[in-house]
């Protein structure tokens, strides 16, 4: 389907997964996909551009063709790292979509040498400041739904998907159905994110944060998204209307354009 390259990386015994579209000849784009995703879920957005940027997609542990273990948001980052310095990379863009983008952030945060600039997409960061309940009604449909995923081919999931989500493009189906089959049950308990209002103050690189409806099922809000700007004055933040939580899946065009955008600012 996407004929790039593959490899894995080792992170303190945990096996990493990924896919890359260049070999190093073009500037470096790493990308974290949100919860249930893998890396391939990018197919589209790595398709649009290839042929400007090197884009290594990451199958975030606990998911797609990587292994198990914790799941802190610490360990997601270092993993990122990881890949990251194995590949010679650095530094480095990186696009993050919901968990994804707390998780690049956390790299940015915590490897600031390893990161130029970041994009997030709709991270889970609701008001008031507050790290996400795993009681919350968000994370037990979560539990639910990845329950109801071991009875379910991925044809049946792939279905439900297309019923479910009738404005997304047929390519974005195959993907994601297989990476919702993939996702390990422990996913969800092993997850940590910390506090996001603690966390944006520490990224030092310009940030662009994209964000939808919450009407549509988008998380980041004008207040949150306001709240974001007043912590750190390098974020810049684009709200796209029309377009819920998977901004690239409901948006793509408009979502397509602020990223390169903004990524042709960072590396004209």
């Amino acid at each position: 389907m996407h004929g790039w390259l593959e490899g894995d990386v080792d992170c303190d015994g945990i096996n990493i997964h990924y896919y890359r579209t260049g070999q190093g000849e073009k500037p470096p784009v790493i990308l974290a996909h949100g919860f249930t995703d893998n890396g391939l879920c990018w197919y589209r957005t790595a398709k649009r551009l290839e042929a400007k940027y090197d884009l290594v997609m990451v199958d975030a542990r606990n998911h797609g063709q990587s292994g198990s273990g914790s799941a802190h948001q610490a360990d997601l980052a270092a993993d990122l790292a990881a890949v990251i310095n194995e590949l010679g990379l650095a530094p480095v863009a990186a696009l993050g979509h919901s968990v994804g983008s707390n998780v690049v952030a956390a790299l940015a945060a915590d490897f600031p040498t390893l990161v130029s600039t970041l994009v997030i997409e709709d991270p889970p960061w609701t008001m008031p400041h507050k790290t996400p309940s795993k009681n919350s009604a968000r994370f037990q449909a979560f539990r639910d739904y990845i329950n109801s995923l071991a009875h379910q081919t991925q044809e049946q999931i792939e279905q439900a998907g297309r019923r479910q989500h009738p404005g997304w493009h047929a390519l974005e189906f195959p993907p994601w159905a297989a990476s919702n089959q993939q996702v390990l049950s422990q996913a969800m308990e092993a997850l940590v994110l910390e506090d996001w209002a603690e966390l944006v103050p520490k990224v030092c690189c310009p940030t662009l944060l994209i964000y939808g409806d919450t009407d549509k099922g988008g998380i980041v809000g004008e207040q949150t998204a306001a709240a974001v700007r007043a912590l750190n004055p390098l974020v810049d933040a684009r709200h796209v209307p029309g377009a819920g939580h998977n901004l690239r899946r409901e948006a793509f065009e408009p979502f397509v354009a602020l990223v390169a955008a903004h990524l042709e600012a960072q590396h004209p």
